[in-house]
Order: structure tokens, then sequence, then C-alpha cells
């Protein structure tokens, strides 16, 4: 890991025009001791992280709203990409004696936050390489460990493997598997055949991933600008507990600014695909073919049956249940079980099944 001084950043900034038309010193707040170590969504950013704000009104391409303002006067931030038109309620703010985001070290209004953030991920990312890797992040799995660490030598790795990431006790890495640099494997974990591991993946003890599962890969995402899209840069990787298992074939993206999350005992069918961002947490099970687009978030206790599909930004309630080709379009609460497309609850959908195959009798 490579810090990035403040005063660097703002240099670049300045270069790349993302500061023009702007007087730095109305529109910046610049405490000169921040460090950037990382990156992360202001919702889990830390005081050494850069992340972006679009503003309360916002909406993004996927018609789902950003972060309210009022969560920024309890997050602390290295640095925030801020709209432009946020400017006036800085110097309102100054006006009235009460700060705008305290948490904040430095603040950069500018045209579009998210295109700033996409670019400053571009030019800074390489030096944070890695910084994901270390800590707590899934209970059991390398704990403060380094990830470019050997290969344990009771682990079991197949000649044709290809292994740059640090691979744990007991571990075995079957044939034609990759387990690239940056990448942590737990204990007793086994890649059966071709399996692939992509970088700042950290993945707990005792998780089994069938041929052909990939983990980690860029998810599908991108952005317009200026006219044209551009693909947006998956670089913060995923964070998988212990006990899980991952059916052929299946991939698990990887995250944009914060890591794609899975908890603990989650077992997942053939053909799974789990997109970028997507927080789940423990004892879920998707079958065959379901699958969850980008920044769905998987209470504990839940169960997708073959061929469901689930709608971005959504939210999944603990214990619910999402019967077979079911299309989830709105969030689920707790408990529930429904089917059909759009899902609804499953007894008004079946009653409305039943009447549509009377009316096509008459």
């Amino acid at each position: 890991m490579k810090p990035v001084a403040i005063s660097m950043v703002l240099d670049w900034l300045r270069a790349e025009g993302l500061l023009q038309d702007v007087a730095p010193q109305a529109v910046l707040r610049v405490a000169p001791s921040t460090v950037i170590t990382g990156f992360a969504s202001v919702d889990l950013a830390g005081p050494g992280d850069a992340s972006f704000w679009v503003g309360d009104t916002v909406k993004n391409e996927t018609n789902a709203n950003g972060f309210a303002s009022s969560l920024l006067d309890s997050v602390r931030i290295g640095l925030l990409f801020a709209p432009r038109g946020l400017v006036p309620a800085l110097e309102a703010a100054t006006a009235s004696g009460k700060e705008f985001a305290p948490g904040v070290g430095c603040i950069v209004p500018v045209e579009n936050p998210y295109h700033a953030m996409v670019l400053f991920l571009e030019k800074f990312a390489d030096s944070f390489a890695g910084s994901e890797c270390a800590g707590d992040v899934t209970s059991g799995s390398f704990a403060g460990s380094e990830c470019a660490g050997d290969v344990t030598k009771s682990a079991r790795v197949h000649a044709s493997a290809v292994v740059e990431g640090r691979v744990g006790e007991n571990a075995v890495v079957g044939p034609g598997c990759v387990v690239m640099r940056g990448a942590s494997l737990g204990a007793g974990c086994v890649l059966e055949a071709n399996v692939t591991i992509y970088p700042n993946v950290v993945v707990g003890e005792d998780c089994v991933f069938q041929a052909g599962a990939v983990i980690g890969s860029r998810g599908f995402g991108f952005y317009e600008y200026e006219g044209r899209r551009r693909p947006v840069p998956h670089l913060a990787g995923v964070r998988i507990g212990r006990g899980c298992s991952f059916g052929a074939n299946t991939v698990v993206a990887a995250g944009f600014l914060s890591p794609t999350t899975i908890g603990e005992n989650c077992h997942f069918d053939s053909f799974v695909q789990i997109a970028h961002n997507c927080r789940l947490g423990n004892n879920i099970y998707m079958a065959s073919q379901s699958g969850l687009a980008g920044s769905v978030t998987v209470e504990d206790d839940v169960e997708l049956a073959g061929g469901a599909q689930v709608a971005n930004h959504l939210t999944l309630g603990k214990g619910c249940r999402i019967a077979a080709k079911a299309g989830v379009t709105k969030s689920i609460p707790a408990g529930l079980t429904v089917s059909g497309f759009p899902a609804e609850e499953i007894t008004v959908w079946r009653r409305s099944m039943v009447r549509l195959r009377q009316m096509g009798k008459k």
C-alpha cells in the first residue's frame, strides 16, 4: 500500500481540469495532513478513504437514490467528490457557523462526482492494491494477514494451477485453477477445477467452489458521460464468509467502491449470478440460474428457487422466499413468499392464475 497525500490528489485534479472555473480556496475544505489510503462508498468509508456523493435529489442511471445529506453529518471521510452545486451550501454553512459534513477532510465540488471518482480510481487505485485485504473482513479468514503470502505447505495444489495469492492450510486447488495476486483463501477451501479467483477476493474457511466458478470478475456496469457510455471500474473485490459453497459456473462480481459481500453458510447452485455491490447475509440458498442484479441486499435465511431474478437496488427481507422463475421488481418484506412477474405474494399470484385460466376457457 502506498498512501497518497491530499496535495498530490489536488494537483492531479487541477491538471485534469476537474477544478476549472472554480476558485479552489472558495470551495475546497483542505486538511493538509489528510492522507488517502483507499476508497469506499459513503456509508462505509473511513478517514483515509476517497468517496463520492451525488446529492439528495439526483438519481443515477438505474433510478436509485443516492445517500441523503443527513448522512454526511456523521461520516468520517478523507476525500469526498461532491456536486458543484454544493458550493452555496458550503458558503452558507460557513457563514452560519455550522460546518457542512464536519467529518470530511477534503470536499471537492466537481461537475460530475461519479465521473471524478472513476478517474480517481484509474489514477490512484494501484497505489492502494492490497490495502483491502488485511483486517477482520470475514470471520475466521486470515484476520490481519498479508494477501500476498505463500501457499501453506499442507495445501494441495495441482501442477496446472496458477497461484499468486495466499492459500491456507489443508486447502485444495484443483486442475486449471487460478488464484490471482492479492487473493486469499481460508483453511480447508476446495477449488475443484478451472476456478478463477480474482485479485482482492478474501474467502473464509471451508468454502467449496465447483468447476468453472468465477469470483471477483469485473461487474457489468456502465455510466454515460459526454455522450458515450464508459465502463465502471470494479476494484473493491469480494468478501466471503466461512462454510459457503458455489456451484459450477457460478459468478460473483467485484464491487465498485466497497466489496461485494457474502456471509457464512451460504450455498449457490450452478449458473448463479451475484452482481457487483450486492450484500448477502448468512444462510442464503440460491438454486440454479437464479440471479441478483447490482446492489441488492439479501438478509439472512433467504431462499431463491430456480430461475428467480431480482432487479437492482432492492432488499430481500429476512427469511423471505422467491419462487421459481419469479421476477422481483420491488423490495420484499421479511418472511414473505412471492411468485410470478412482477413478483407478488404467492397466494395472490395463485388466485390470479386460476382466474386467468378460467377467463381463457370462456
